[in-house]
């Protein structure tokens, strides 16, 4: 039979190694502060064009950061509101700590875009939505591991915000064809 407190040994031990490989084989989170105002650079939003041009977005719109890596796009943190009243500054948006998920071992540079879309929106309900849309130049930021504290993202770069295209309908198309198809024949007779 055994001494039972040996085989607790090994429970004890075996726990210990699963916990100490488990914190081990994960990456750890990064920060960094995402602004776009301070001090030395100005990344004011704007719209581009529409009823709205030379206007800037207010609390109805919001922004959020995506982090690009190997061709994909992955979003990370929330949407952040612009601010919204004049006094605040309509165009910019509140300086907002951003954890990224996994994001190594130490701390480091990493590439990252913005996307400004209509409030209470995702990314991908704002393109098929018809509202103002818009996306930063691609950029680096410096992420940083804890115990280092977040840094500002210094080198965003102001975009527009955009009415998305206008694609007409199908049936429209297949009108104009058509009355393409008609001239066409009624010049022939």
């Amino acid at each position: 039979m055994g001494y039972p407190h040996k085989r607790n040994m090994k429970k004890a031990q075996l726990i210990a190694v699963t916990v100490l490989w488990s914190l081990t084989a994960h990456a750890l989170d990064g920060q960094l502060i995402l602004s776009n105002r301070g001090t030395g650079y100005d990344a004011r939003i704007s719209f581009f064009n529409g009823p709205n041009i030379g206007q800037f977005p207010n609390d109805a719109y919001s922004v959020q950061l995506f982090r690009v890596s190997g061709g994909s796009e992955t979003a990370v943190g929330s949407p952040i509101k612009f601010r919204a009243t004049p006094a605040a500054g309509f165009g910019y948006f509140p300086n907002t700590t951003i954890t990224i998920p996994n994001f190594g071992d130490a701390s480091g540079p990493a590439t990252f875009r913005v996307k400004g879309f209509d409030t209470g929106m995702t990314w991908e309900t704002a393109l098929i939505s018809g509202t103002y849309i818009g996306i930063s130049p691609d950029f680096t930021a410096t992420v940083n591991v804890a115990p280092t504290p977040p840094v500002n993202t210094s080198n965003f770069a102001a975009f527009q915000l955009v009415p998305p295209p206008i694609f007409p309908e199908p049936s429209t198309i297949a009108l104009a064809a058509l009355g393409g198809v008609a001239l066409f024949f009624r010049r022939r007779s």
